[in-house]
């Protein structure tokens, strides 16, 4: 078989899963991870075959380091806090961040129209849209596959925001599937209850419309109506679920209660019993922090109530408080590096016609993570890391690429 040959079919075979992993990765709970394992093993096979090293190739080098410094940070960590003998095991969360720079490896040199991906985004949303509403309809209270809700809620959001990018430059035929796939989302981010994923949805929409106002609004009537037409129809499904704006008002009133002294257990009061008691405890280690996973040991010593509760919990349910209890300033440093950094490549792609979307999904996503930081975990479940690592080793080389040249 000639070389050209089995390029192309390694190509195939590469497209393939590139295709199937938005389509899989909120649906079906480990084919996502398994589609990342088969890039790592192409990726390994790249690097000794052909003795590349994604640490020098110019097009992968920002994403390598952040990566792979990330997870070293957090190893880091524990063996500061607990030495050889801690339980190295619960780094396997974070292994997709050790593991990044073969994935990128393997994808870099593939070529894949986006639009190919944002059309596996978009099944992908009409599938998980369809699997939440039969649960729902099957009597589920917070439908969301097969996947921790918050979790489910704020990678949906991620796909929905990826999957418009092109929306002004698309045919018609291609908005229609855009804007059933988009409803599908939304009635999948909301029906799975995820009050963090609401806020990203909010923050994502400002940010999709700064990003579009120049380039696709100003002056275009037809586009501004459309924009309407579509966050209308969006929003206006949240205004009839009478559920969320339930779940919104008792977190508001909770909030209130516990900052008037009632610590009665709810999810919203035990959030603010942490991040408050994470302040305190991070003053007596503020620069390596306790290690990864012992954050919330930690933080249980300094609640004044639930301190059991809060000791049972693997994170803070905030990413930049548990990464500041976990490696200290430094882990807090990796988790920002991780998350703007490439912003800055993004930002600086913006008015580059050639790299306009890639840039634009990249803000995107980067925003995205960072708000799902603020209530729940941005990197420490593995499909959320999973879904992370796959967006950015597709977006960031064709960013940093552009840049360089």
């Amino acid at each position: 078989m000639n070389e050209a040959h089995l390029d192309k079919r390694y190509s195939s075979f590469v497209i393939g899963l590139l295709i199937l992993f938005p389509i899989l990765i909120n649906s079906v709970k480990i084919l996502g991870n398994m589609i990342l394992l088969i890039l790592v093993i192409l990726g390994l096979y790249i690097a000794i075959a052909e003795k590349k090293n994604p640490f020098k190739i110019q097009e992968l080098k920002v994403f390598s380091w952040i990566t792979v410094g990330y997870f070293f940070i957090m190893l880091l960590s524990i063996l500061i806090a607990d030495g050889f003998d801690a339980r190295f095991v619960s780094l396997g969360r974070k292994a997709h961040f050790l593991l990044a720079p073969l994935i990128a490896l393997s994808i870099y040199q593939i070529d894949l129209p986006f639009k190919n991906i944002l059309l596996a985004l978009k099944a992908g949303l009409i599938i998980i849209g369809i699997v939440v509403m039969v649960q729902f309809l099957l009597g589920s209270s917070r439908p969301s596959g097969m996947i921790n809700a918050n979790i489910f809620g704020d990678i949906a959001v991620a796909m929905l925001f990826l999957s418009i990018v092109q929306v002004f430059n698309e045919k018609p035929k291609e908005q229609i599937i855009t804007f059933i796939a988009a409803v599908a989302g939304v009635v999948a981010i909301f029906l799975s209850g995820s009050r963090g994923s609401w806020l990203s949805f909010i923050i994502l929409s400002i940010t999709f419309i700064f990003l579009v106002y120049k380039p696709f609004l100003m002056g275009n009537k037809k586009n501004q109506l459309f924009l309407v037409l579509f966050f209308s129809v969006l929003f206006g499904f949240i205004g009839t679920q009478t559920d969320a704006g339930k779940k919104i008002t008792s977190a508001v009133v909770n909030i209130q209660n516990w900052d008037n002294g009632d610590k009665t257990y709810t999810s919203s009061a035990i959030r603010m019993e942490m991040w408050e008691s994470s302040l305190e405890a991070a003053k007596n280690s503020p620069w390596f922090g306790y290690g990864y996973r012992n954050s919330n040991k930690e933080v249980s010593k300094y609640v004044d109530s639930h301190n059991h509760t809060v000791a049972a919990f693997t994170h803070l349910h905030n990413e930049y408080l548990t990464n500041l209890l976990a490696g200290g300033l430094l882990g807090l440093v990796s988790l920002l590096v991780m998350l703007f950094v490439p912003m800055v490549f993004f930002y600086k792609n913006l008015k580059n016609q050639k790299t306009y979307y890639y840039a634009s999904a990249g803000i995107l996503l980067s925003i995205g993570y960072a708000t799902f930081g603020f209530t729940h975990i941005a990197f420490g479940e593995e499909h959320v890391n999973a879904f992370y690592i796959f967006m950015l080793a597709f977006l960031l080389p064709k960013s940093t690429e552009s840049y360089e040249n």
